[in-house]
């Protein structure tokens, strides 16, 4: 029972064994490493400057799970063969990313943790800032010797990848001066641009790391070589990368935008951007002008794209692909999805990978580098090649609405859910209702707002005075406190799984959106599991524990108070540094309120769950697996990601059964 709960991920605390100074000095080591990134190792670390001055990777070959490959590693890297410091760490750039490979196996081989640490700090200062981070990123996330192990914010360890330009230069001009400074961060563009009014979702911090976390813990690189098995990752691509495109659609029309056109090989792009930031090394990141048009680059084309897409429709429309032995595999059924996502991220798998090429990021190259495609000037990569910045291009929820249609058609091939599948026999959900945190709050009403988040600068630079402070503060959207109160009748004691989704109830025109057109954009707001006695049953479900959510991350001066204070309570042996921000679960809406369908639905736990022994209240501890999964095992509920709305809804009054209730509800933003 201990071991399948460590397998499908449960979120508890870890054991009293495990959180013991051991950790404490694992967890401070690592944090050591990751400060001041694009500096050598501080010298105020004297163990870490031990063991860079000390330690021999080639006196210790015996303890990595391949020896030839250390030994091919430290020679090409004391040769200059890697990419050089001040160069710029592309994760789609294939010679950057079999670099990064080749120190991540070494990491994550490694057979026992002071080896593994022996071994980062040796390759920190030998290679590029970023390409190091990543691989050792990658490795503290799945080695079993460093679970609970806490990484700081993305945003704090290379702010220069969520900071603008201006934001830099003050925050490094207060460096200089030894002044303590609050820089304000606006987001960019202007007001004579349309896509600067939804600029707050695309450019939130918490956006772009729960993306760059999530491709951190979902490799599309990753090897089943490795002996990490990652449940359902093709799946999971889809429905993340779905999400996103659904909560952006939701944040256009709160600001009276229509929702986003999926991009056309063909058509320019209407709408430009410029990211206003620049990188570690000074090299600005390119900008797009508006009616852009894509280009064939000197080692792909558009028309090698559009080639990959067709042969990836072809088979959507076949309903089944051939694996490499030759045997079939038939997409209609419910693992057909995950078979999709492996196809058209091009992950490690059966198929035929240089048949179906890499769509997504090939598709992520070409506008990437759209305006200099010859690289005639040199332009560094843009952001739709960082997973980190990507998400502040609107052209990327446009580019991810084109690759969502793929899955939509394959989605529209398969039948409707019948009557039997949608059932939960016995159990009526009588009535739903959303509660505010005070007792004046409005029944059904969900209030946002905007404040203010603090970023601290203090880990960029070495060598800054401790009295020195530097912040950044950036509007972030958030919301007033809420809770779901759900009525259930049941007929016996059984147990279920709610799931809860949210769903604009009008479009950009004002017209009413019926569910045979709205299903494919519904917003998972939860999904938990529940205990029902017979008879009458209130369900009482705080917003806070959001199963596609996390809370804001600790920060690195709250991570080492943890340490110094040896708080057990903030290190948890599950801890996922992907998820949703919840401070972003809801849409921002409107002034006057904007109308949304809060739809609640319970199906049978029984019939739902895929791993043996899970009971309810260690289901209902799994954290973030909602967008993220699992890091290990199998996904507990065995359902298709979205069910009951990822399919076709062919008629309303048919679909809904006595499991399942919705109501209207208002999302108010307070202005």
């Amino acid at each position: 029972m201990k071991l399948a709960l460590v397998l499908i991920g449960l979120c508890a605390l870890a054991a009293a064994d495990a959180v013991d100074d051991t950790f404490y000095k694992h967890q401070t080591q690592v944090l050591h490493l990751v400060e001041h990134i694009y500096e050598p190792i501080s010298s105020h670390y004297e163990d870490l400057i031990y063991i860079k001055k000390t330690y021999d990777p080639l006196q210790h070959l015996d303890l990595f799970k391949d020896g030839e490959q250390v030994k091919h590693f430290v020679h090409d890297v004391t040769h200059g063969k890697f990419l050089a410091h001040d160069e710029i760490f592309n994760i789609f750039h294939p010679q950057h990313r079999r670099q990064m490979i080749y120190l991540f196996e070494i990491l994550y081989g490694a057979k026992d943790f002071d080896t593994f640490f022996n071994m980062a700090v040796w390759a920190r200062d030998h290679m590029s800032p970023r390409m190091f981070l990543y691989a050792f990123s990658v490795a503290v996330l799945h080695r079993a010797d460093c679970k609970g192990i806490t990484l700081p914010p993305a945003y704090e360890i290379t702010p220069d990848m969520f900071l603008t330009t201006d934001v830099m230069r003050k925050a490094y001009q207060a460096k200089m001066t030894a002044q303590k400074t609050v820089i304000p961060m606006k987001f960019t563009g202007s007001i004579k641009n349309p896509e600067q009014r939804v600029a707050y979702f695309g450019e939130d911090i918490g956006i772009n790391s729960h993306h760059s976390h999530w491709h951190m813990d979902f490799p599309f690189w990753w090897k089943r070589s490795y002996d990490i098995t990652k449940d359902r990752r093709g799946e999971l691509f889809f429905y993340m990368h779905h999400q996103m495109v659904n909560r952006f659609d939701a944040e256009r029309l709160s600001n009276f935008l229509p929702q986003v056109e999926p991009l056309d090989w063909h058509h320019e792009i209407e709408e430009g951007f410029a990211p206003a930031a620049m990188y570690f090394n000074g090299q600005e990141f390119p900008m797009r002008p508006d009616g852009m048009h894509f280009h064939d680059l000197p080692w792909f084309t558009v028309k090698d794209t559009e080639e990959y897409e067709d042969r990836i429709r072809d088979i959507i429309a076949k309903g089944y692909v051939k694996a490499k032995d030759g045997h079939v595999v038939f997409l209609n059924g419910t693992e057909g999805i995950d078979v999709l996502g492996l196809v058209v991220e091009s992950l490690d798998h059966d198929f035929n990978s240089h048949y179906f090429g890499r769509l997504h990021l090939n598709a992520h190259v070409l506008l990437s580098k759209i305006t200099d495609p010859e690289q005639k000037f040199g332009t560094p990569p843009g952001v739709m090649e960082h997973f980190e910045t990507a998400t502040r291009d609107p052209a990327f929820f446009r580019l991810h609405k084109h690759i969502d249609n793929l899955f939509k058609m394959h989605k529209e091939m398969l039948s409707p859910y019948t009557k039997e599948e949608l059932d939960f026999p016995g159990v009526i959900v009588d009535a739903v209702k959303v509660v505010g945190k005070s007792e004046d709050s409005t029944a059904n009403q969900i209030v946002t707002f905007f404040d203010e988040s603090h970023i601290n600068l203090g880990n960029m630079w070495a060598h800054t005075p401790e009295k020195v402070g530097i912040e950044v503060t950036t509007k972030r959207l958030n919301h007033e406190s809420f809770k779901y109160v759900i009525t259930a009748t049941a007929d016996k004691d059984t147990e279920g799984i709610v799931r809860i989704f949210l769903s604009p109830t009008y479009n950009w025109f004002g017209q009413e959106i019926t569910l045979q057109d709205g299903h494919w954009g519904v917003i998972e707001m939860d999904r938990f599991p529940v205990k029902l006695t017979a008879g009458e049953n209130v369900i009482t479900r705080s917003g806070k524990k959001s199963v596609v959510t996390i809370d804001e991350p600790m920060s690195f001066a709250e991570i080492h108070k943890a340490v110094a204070d040896k708080d057990a309570t903030h290190f948890h042996k599950e801890f996922r540094h992907c998820g949703f921000p919840h401070r972003l679960l809801v849409p921002k809406g409107r002034p006057e309120g904007m109308h949304y369908k809060l739809m609640v639905v319970i199906t049978d736990y029984h019939k739902d769950v895929v791993v043996p022994d899970m009971d309810v209240e260690h289901m209902d501890k799994l954290q973030s697996v909602g967008y993220c999964g699992v890091m290990e095992g199998k996904i507990p509920d065995g359902k298709p990601m979205g069910f009951p709305f990822d399919r076709p809804v062919p008629c309303e009054e048919t679909f809904i059964t006595k499991n399942m209730k919705f109501v209207d509800i208002t999302v108010k933003t307070r202005v």
